[in-house]
């Protein structure tokens, strides 16, 4: 069981036009709405790769009775707590003319200090059936950037053997390593504000990744957009080529099918070199959906011999 957590969950809405027009009116040729946050995303993935998942997060008002009437429609089990404050909606802008995707975000609520008790005791109470759990995303306001950090170790409790995913980034970053999650999932950006430098060569990453390796944490994943993949584990740094596709319909949700894909595999008894392959599979698959974490599973099977894995020096 892999159970992935959303602190700031959201209805992701993509609209989708040609030729956007910034102070004037667009008008979309297609609508878009799914569950999102990145933990949905990926929980969406491990789903539609046939896991077994529980998605868990807060969410609340309106919106929050959206997003649970989403995930019951994909038949993606969840379990959520409540929250006074209404949920976030995040808006896509896809501009197929330039090839171009534009995000809005709403502010994510606040959360009270009861709310977050009853999350953790939901959470204390779903650990023991996990072998994987994931924590993904921005933290909505009224938490602390621990927040990420203090739940790992409250799961640890609850499930000693557990293996804790880390994919958010700043300050919860920054906090949330000192837990030493099994793996994280940094981007370039993230990467280099966790080290407070710009990288520009690949030997920079690799750097990077030994660094956090040394740190106690076991595997790291930094997804590089269309550069590629950068990981390590057990000392040892290694970089994935991109796969091409004929066409990118939207880069948004590719880190999510990465995650989802690798921890579904790795729930599944996977070496991590494979766990990895077929991340990449699936986050290739998501270039060619419109909505994120919307993989096809033949599509990642049929991705994934092509996916090729090298060592850094």
């Amino acid at each position: 069981m892999i159970i992935t957590v959303t602190l700031n969950a959201a209805i992701d809405k993509t609209l989708v036009c040609k030729g956007l027009k910034l102070g004037a009116i667009t008008r979309a040729d297609q609508v878009l709405a799914v569950a999102g946050g990145k933990g949905l995303n990926v929980a969406r993935t491990i789903h539609r790769l046939k896991g077994e998942v529980i998605a868990t997060g807060m969410a609340g008002g309106a919106t929050g009775l959206i997003i649970r009437q989403l995930l019951a429609a994909e038949g993606i089990p969840h379990r959520f707590t409540e929250i006074a404050a209404p949920s976030r909606v995040c808006l896509a802008l896809i501009d197929e003319e330039r090839q171009m995707v534009t995000e809005v975000y709403e502010p994510s609520p606040v959360v009270e200090k009861d709310e977050w008790a009853s999350f953790r005791k939901l959470l204390g109470e779903l650990a023991p059936q996990a072998s994987l759990i994931t924590f993904n995303g921005s933290l909505p306001r009224g938490l602390e950037p621990s927040a990420y950090s203090e739940l790992m170790l409250w799961c640890r409790k609850n499930n000693p053997e557990c293996k804790m995913v880390l994919d958010t980034s700043g300050a919860a970053l920054r906090a949330g390593i000192k837990a030493r999650p099994y793996m994280i999932k940094p981007n370039k950006h993230e990467l280099e504000e966790l080290f407070g430098c710009h990288l520009k060569q690949v030997e920079d990453y690799a750097e990077a990744v030994r660094k956090l390796l040394a740190d106690g944490i076991e595997l790291v994943l930094v997804s590089l957009g269309s550069a590629g993949l950068i990981f390590g584990y057990q000392g040892s740094v290694f970089q994935v080529e991109p796969l091409g596709v004929p066409e990118v319909k939207s880069t948004v949700g590719c880190g999510d099918a990465l995650v989802g894909a690798v921890v579904y595999q790795l729930a599944a008894g996977a070496d991590v070199m494979t766990a990895v392959k077929y991340g990449v599979a699936a986050a290739t698959s998501n270039l060619t959906t419109q909505s994120p974490g919307c993989i096809e599973h033949d599509q990642v099977e049929e991705f994934y011999p092509e996916v090729r894995i090298q060592p850094i020096d």
